[in-house]
């Protein structure tokens, strides 16, 4: 503003009140705006947080109809496999459909822990030392499909890998019961960032990583691998230490007076892995795998029911062409039914999207009616 017009106005009355009205106004619209602005932060923040509200409604009612699914189960056979209801993505999604959400949607999958490798399942009792040499075996056989057996590519070695495991798990630190390719308190506290070895079993899987060897790359398909066990889906999706294994399956050791406790390892056989089917085999029959995977989902035609019947004892051996010794070697690692088993619920309402991890437990109440017991539940 020109200052002679400005000392104009300051010198007349009227001239002031009108320079008074437009500053008053200037600030008032300035608030306003201001207010404005707060308004419909707020506004949309509520939004958002009344749909993840609903998400996490609609992923908890996802984990309570896959626990319906699988107290059915229970209710109508002895054994779990892939050829259930359960099991089958489709199915779950017609029952999902049938609750006829307004809005959005719930993708649910169920997956058996009984299926994958108890990790834990590398020490016999714990607390305590002694190395289950069965298991260590799987862990060894499953960790070399990922390993190249060409040292000048890969200088990783599975033998290591799962001694380095066995002393994470068991309670001697400082007295490596693997020799010296294990790995103790001494090794991970001489680190960057120091911390000592746990010495005793694994609560979550991402504790895997604290071990000297696992790294996230640990499954990882590169070219140097067989591509024996890496099928199209391998392809199309990096596999996650879930899997293959799981921390699940603790029990109390029967046969302890002390409060020890144990983890079986016995790895269902009706909805393992193929890769993980390929470790407990012998190793010159590994490459039928898959077959023993396909025999469990084949049908004479897309209407039929299921061909094959899973609840059959050692199933498995004549597709594999096992002899006697090694059907009995096999039967002390594999089951036919599970009990523990995590339920992923997918929700997805306005494109926002939540997914809820449920691992449950099967088992029955006082009166022999079956529940599942939620053990963990982790939003992912």
């Amino acid at each position: 503003m020109n200052r002679k017009i400005l000392v104009n106005i300051l010198k007349n009355e009227n001239g002031v009140a009108l320079l008074i009205t437009l500053s008053i106004i200037a600030i008032l619209l300035t608030i306003s705006l201001e207010l404005n602005r707060r308004v419909k932060i707020r506004t949309i923040a509520a939004q958002t947080g009344k749909t993840d509200y609903c998400l996490m409604e609609m992923a908890e009612s996802g984990i309570n109809v896959a626990k319906a699914a699988l107290v059915k189960d229970a209710n109508q056979n002895h054994i779990d496999s892939v050829q259930e209801e359960w099991s089958d993505t489709e199915v779950l999604d017609k029952i999902i459909h049938s609750l006829a959400f307004d809005e959005g949607d719930i993708k649910l999958k169920i997956n058996d822990e009984m299926g994958k490798l108890q990790i834990n399942a590398l020490i016999n009792n714990y607390p305590g030392h002694e190395v289950n040499q069965d298991q260590k075996q799987i862990c060894e056989t499953l960790l070399s499909f990922f390993i190249s057996k060409d040292k000048s590519e890969d200088k990783r070695d599975p033998r290591q890998i799962t001694n380095c495991l066995i002393d994470w798990l068991d309670d001697k630190d400082g007295d490596m019961i693997t020799g010296i390719s294990g790995a103790e308190s001494s090794y991970y506290e001489s680190l960057k960032t120091p911390y000592r070895c746990a010495n005793r079993e694994f609560f979550d899987l991402n504790e895997l990583f604290f071990v000297k060897g696992i790294s996230n790359n640990l499954l990882s398909k590169t070219e140097n691998i067989d591509s024996l066990f890496f099928d199209q889906k391998d392809l199309k999706k990096e596999l996650q230490l879930d899997d293959l294994f799981t921390v699940f399956g603790a029990e109390k050791n029967k046969n302890s007076k002390n409060k020890h406790y144990q983890f079986s390892g016995k790895i269902n056989i009706n909805t393992a892995p193929i890769k993980v089917i390929a470790a407990i085999l012998p190793f010159d029959k590994q490459d039928l795998a898959e077959s023993i995977s396909e025999y469990r989902l084949m049908k004479p035609d897309e209407e039929s029911g299921y061909a094959n019947d899973l609840s059959v004892k050692n199933w498995y051996a004549g597709i594999a062409g096992l002899t006697q010794k090694e059907t009995e070697q096999i039967a002390k690692t594999v089951t036919y039914s599970s009990d523990i088993f995590s339920i992923e619920s997918h929700a997805l309402l306005k494109g926002r999207s939540l997914v809820l991890k449920s691992f449950v437990k099967r088992q029955k109440d006082k009166n022999g009616k079956w529940f599942c017991k939620t053990l963990r539940q982790q939003i992912d």
